[in-house]
């Protein structure tokens, strides 16, 4: 899926933001005939990610959104957002091809009113019918990180699963793996506490590898519950890889993914089709990278020799 990042501007500053340094550099809104051809652009996969920033504070969004569910190339659009301003574009966002990814940080990170506001229009979207359509997710970004009010929201709404993700730390020098390691107590403790209400984690990008997990910590995370086959080798490590995400900007040009933001930059319009520019980036970054160990033994591993790990996110391979 690629993305287009609707607008640099965000109405939070949440602590962990790894789209800091983007948020300062793109900080206008995409102009609507950029926007619009950027959507020509990535039809060819038949879905789309709007994000920013925080995408539901662009100007056009109404529009745009009204545009791409009535575009039959498209059969799923999804919107990233912290859920503070859903209710001013209610009507916008229910429709059937709409999925609506909340970040649901807690209230110590986006303060009382903003959390509480962000409740509401969860519920207020679940009474018109879009409890389906709904993703609740949150950032691992510190140890013994408290997600009591995460849990207690998928509680409530009776969700049957979350998005997880382990944060890239805006600094990189501490390396993928020791990184992990220092953050996977963390990250079982919230595995068990979604296991506990009934919640499937469904994991973000960042995967770690299973050589970070010791063999009892791989039979326990074997127990969670899944929403399917992929996302359980995906949860433990086995498929530790990632593909070309496309993120496109207000001024033109795109990167593969937020993690590689600062690697390589180029213009849509120097590319024929989306699939032309995924190659490129993957001949660019993913082909020169693959190479780089992110330790010693991964030289023995056949999962880093057969393409199936990459040690962690790309973005610590410069």
């Amino acid at each position: 899926m690629a993305n287009i990042v609707l607008s640099g501007k965000c109405n939070l500053r949440c602590p962990y933001c790894f789209a800091e340094d983007f948020t300062r550099e793109q900080s206008r809104d995409m102009d609507i005939d950029s926007v619009m051809q950027a959507i020509d652009f990535i039809a060819e996969e038949g879905v789309c990610g709007l994000i920013g920033g925080e995408p539901l504070i662009y100007r056009d969004i109404d529009r745009v959104l009204s545009c791409l569910n009535a575009d039959m190339r498209f059969h799923s659009v999804t919107v990233f957002t912290n859920g503070v301003y859903i209710d001013k574009h209610m009507d916008a966002l229910c429709s059937y091809k709409t999925h609506i990814l909340v970040n649901l940080n807690s209230s110590r990170d986006i303060g009382e009113d903003a959390f509480q506001r962000t409740v509401s229009n969860i519920r207020a979207l679940c009474d018109r019918g879009m409890r389906n359509h709904i993703t609740l997710g949150i950032n691992i970004y510190e140890e013994n990180q408290d997600i009591s009010e995460f849990t207690d929201t998928l509680s409530t709404f009776s969700f049957d699963r979350a998005r997880i993700s382990v944060t890239i730390p805006q600094d990189k020098s501490e390396g993928a793996i020791p990184y992990f390691e220092r953050m996977k107590p963390t990250l079982l403790k919230v595995y068990r506490e979604l296991r506990e209400i009934g919640v499937a984690p469904c994991y973000d990008c960042n995967v770690i590898p299973h050589c970070v997990f010791t063999e009892k910590e791989l039979e326990f995370i074997k127990t969670l519950p899944y929403t399917s086959p992929a996302e359980r080798e995906l949860i433990m490590g086995n498929m530790a890889v990632c593909s070309p995400i496309i993120d496109i900007y207000p001024d033109g040009t795109a990167t593969r993914c937020f993690g590689c933001y600062d690697d390589l930059k180029v213009n849509i319009s120097d590319f024929r089709t989306l699939s032309d520019l995924k190659n490129h980036f993957f001949m660019e970054i993913d082909a020169r990278r693959v190479h780089i160990k992110s330790r010693t033994m991964c030289s023995d591993c056949y999962d880093y020799k057969t393409f199936k790990c990459y040690g962690g996110c790309l973005c610590y391979k410069r």
